[in-house]
């Protein structure tokens, strides 16, 4: 009896663990699949995204080329050639100054598209070449080709019209014998027609293999390569056929694989004025193609398998109890100790009255990197910068990242001064350029200093008092600011101003507006008004605009003040314009505003409880604003063209908007930044950009305002180069209405001559 329940008992704990390692087993086999899911999923993720930005700076390359085709159409040379006395023959053989012009224009294009121009020159309607460049230099009139009829852009252009870019299919270049692709525009003037036209070399569009992952651009027509990241560039496609399935496929886009590879594809299919049919692919080594066929194993080595999972498990159980901590004490970017272990860290340097000091270190304009380059070179960037950091970091010190563009030094023992020498070593390592793929990048940092016992005896004051020191040391635009209890602008602090300024917008005495006039360059009419915003504070005085408004900016107060600043100007346009002085005012939206989609509807709601014309009121932006989520914005600043208000881009230049936003934005003006504007007349750089700008508003169909105008001299090169409206001291400060309506009524009184005289009106009126 009791054999027979030994057996049923070993019986039965067989069983149990038969049917446990089955259990195992089929445990191991699902994780198996599901990791093997879970990469490839993964691989098309990153696949796919590699692929928006190739067909992104595919689709910027041909918005850029068609924009400058435009602006160089534009070059009145080449109306001068057509309207100088004499045949086209004539002014060809004679050549002279007027010819050297035209060169002159072509070869600009080189400094647009350095080191990709290969060959540009100006057509006549009949074929005979009037003038080219090759590689940058003017070919000899001899050299000229008589016939470019037959050339496969000549036709397409004319049929096109003036204004219309063409963009013709890849070839090879007769003159250059590179593969290339090229852009012609029409050009007419005095009854004669011709047109412009340059190539670009088709290799410019080759990006580097990166990450294992290679960019591709095949003919959709042949599915061959024309442009890839491994091979040579060429216009009949290399012998690599693995692409022909595309072809056949026929698809405009998805994932897919071909052959061993991964592939993310998108087709660019050809238009009105862009011949090229192209597909734009994406490509990896398709993740555990030969792995995926080895699943079919036998059961033998599934028990195997099994087993040894048993042996490894309590290894494995340890290496995930680490793994897991240093998840929650570890970044998982840079590998460097986040927040909680730094703090961890200074409190164990901290004990017994122990010296010690803490830095913080900020990324200057880390967030355009972000929103111009992508946040995968953004990451890429903050890995350099830990390195570099835990390379120059003396021995025993922790080095941790604390934020998205922080990092925190920890100097167990160190004093104050010490400390500073080591914060100086640190930001000068930071200060040497860092190459991210293809770009260089050189980044400025900022940095706060506080040491023990001086400055706190406690993780957490040490740490708010160093956050504080790099406060003071942004603001003040120094490199290291160690902390002082005397500028501490501590977070009470800021929260007592914003009170205050809450309060403010229900006063009637302390936000108020003033006003800096607009002057039309041409005539000396006063074209508007920019309203600025002032906040005189009962305890602490006149509190400046940039100390304020970015706090509000930071915080939901951002709507209330928007909406008492546009109550305070429509209101006082409405006065003027009741007095018959209708005078645009023009107000400075936040990017708070610009994404809100019910804001049209109450500055709508406002002019019309006013009474106040719509052409009365204009608002500002900066491009940064925009970029910082396009489509709303976009979406926003339509509503508001629609309803008649006017839109400007405000300090233009120093944001990062690309051409194709540029084209897409709905605005009627153009305002150059002051900082260009002031040292145009010292720098030859800002007077071609400020030249460059008023070329491109014009060509945009926008009118343009040069900012910071504070002398005759400027005004008077404005005017030479067509700039249509001025603003700046040397016309009048921002001032309150009172003020305004006196300084109008003086202006207005005086003739043109006295209003455009060195003396007109002072610097410090």
């Amino acid at each position: 009896m009791m054999i027979g329940r030994s057996a049923i008992v070993r019986h039965a704990r067989a069983a149990a663990f038969l049917a446990g390692l089955l259990v195992l087993v089929m445990s191991v086999f699902t994780s198996v699949l599901a990791t093997r899911d879970k990469q490839v999923t993964s691989q098309d993720h990153a696949l796919d995204l590699a692929l928006q930005q190739q067909v992104a700076t595919v689709r910027n390359y041909f918005a850029q080329s068609r924009a400058i085709a435009e602006v160089l159409a534009d070059n009145p040379v080449f109306i001068d050639f057509y309207q100088a006395p004499g045949t086209t023959a004539e002014k060809i053989a004679t050549g002279g100054p007027l010819l050297e012009r035209v060169n002159d224009a072509l070869a600009y294009l080189e400094q647009l598209y350095p080191g990709r121009v290969g060959e540009a020159c100006f057509v006549d309607r009949d074929g005979s070449q009037i003038a080219r460049i090759d590689n940058g230099l003017p070919v000899a009139t001899k050299n000229l080709r008589p016939d470019e009829t037959k050339m496969s852009y000549f036709a397409p252009t004319l049929a096109l019209g003036p204004e219309r870019d063409y963009q013709t299919k890849a070839y090879q270049s007769p003159d250059t014998h590179n593969a290339v692709i090229s852009n012609s525009i029409v050009v007419s003037a005095a009854g004669h027609t011709g047109m412009v036209h340059f190539e670009i070399a088709l290799d410019s569009l080759r990006l580097p293999a990166t990450s294992g992952r290679v960019a591709s651009i095949i003919d959709a027509s042949t599915g061959g390569v024309l442009v890839d990241s491994r091979t040579a560039t060429t216009i009949t496609g290399n012998d690599d056929d693995s692409f022909i399935p595309l072809k056949e496929g026929g698809k405009l886009a998805g994932i897919t694989t071909l052959g061993d590879r991964r592939v993310a594809y998108q087709r660019l299919p050809t238009a009105t004025n862009n011949a090229n049919d192209w597909y734009v692919a994406v490509s990896a080594t398709a993740f555990g193609l030969g792995w995926s066929r080895g699943l079919s194993v036998n059961s033998l080595a599934l028990l195997l398998g099994a087993l040894l999972t048993i042996l490894v498990s309590g290894v494995s159980w340890r290496s995930h109890t680490r793994s897991v901590r240093r998840a929650a004490t570890h970044d998982p970017l840079t590998g460097l100790p986040n927040r909680a272990l730094f703090v961890e860290r200074t409190e164990v340097a901290l004990r017994n009255g122990r010296p010690a000091a803490a830095l913080i270190i900020n990324l200057q304009g880390f967030r355009n990197v972000n929103d111009v380059l992508g946040h995968r070179h953004g990451d890429l960037l903050l890995i350099q910068v830990a390195e570099r950091l835990s390379e120059a970091a003396p021995t025993g010190a922790t080095v941790a990242r604390i934020g998205a563009d922080d990092f925190a030094v920890l100097l167990p023992g160190v004093d104050l001064e010490p400390a500073r020498e080591t914060a100086d070593k640190l930001l000068a390592a930071l200060h040497h350029t860092f190459l991210i793929d293809d770009f260089q990048l050189d980044v400025e940092a900022n940095a706060g200093l506080a040491a023990a016992p001086e400055h706190g005896t406690e993780a957490d004051a040490l740490l708010r008092h160093a956050d504080a020191a790099l406060h003071l040391a942004r603001e003040q635009a120094s490199t290291v600011q160690q902390y002082d209890a005397s500028n501490d602008t501590n977070a009470a602090n800021r929260l007592e101003l914003l009170g205050d300024l809450r309060r403010a917008i229900g006063a009637d005495d302390q936000l108020s507006l003033h006003y800096q006039p607009k002057i039309d360059l041409a005539g000396g009419r006063v074209t508007g008004v920019e309203a600025l915003i002032r906040w005189q504070h009962p305890r602490l005085g006149r509190v400046a605009p940039d100390q304020f408004i970015p706090m509000a900016e930071s915080t939901s107060l951002i709507r209330p003040l928007t909406s008492h600043v546009l109550d305070i100007a429509v209101r006082q346009a409405k006065d003027w314009s009741d007095r018959g002085m209708p005078i645009p005012v023009a107000v400075n939206l936040s990017t708070r505003c610009l994404l809100d989609p019910h804001f049209p509807a109450q500055v709508f709601d406002l002019l019309h409880r006013v009474g106040l014309p719509v052409a009365l009121l204009k608002f500002e932006i900066t491009e940064s604003m925009v970029m910082t989520d396009p489509e709303k914005a976009l979406a926003v600043l339509r509503e508001l063209r629609s309803g008649g208000i006017s839109l400007s881009i405000d300090d233009f230049g120093t944001g990062h908007s690309s051409m194709t936003y540029l084209q897409r934005l709905p605005v009627d003006e153009l305002k150059i930044d002051k900082s260009f504007v002031q040292a145009m007349g010292d720098s030859h750089g800002d007077a071609v950009l400020v030249r460059t700008a008023i070329t491109l508003g014009h060509n945009l169909g926008l009118s343009v305002v040069a900012e910071g105008v504070e002398d005759l001299a400027a005004v008077a090169a404005l005017r030479e180069l067509g700039c249509d409206v001025a603003q700046g001291y040397h016309f009048a400060r921002p001032m309150p209405a009172e003020d305004f309506d006196q300084w109008l009524s003086d202006y207005s009184g005086r003739s043109y001559s006295a209003r455009h005289s060195a003396n007109a009106v002072p610097v410090d009126a």
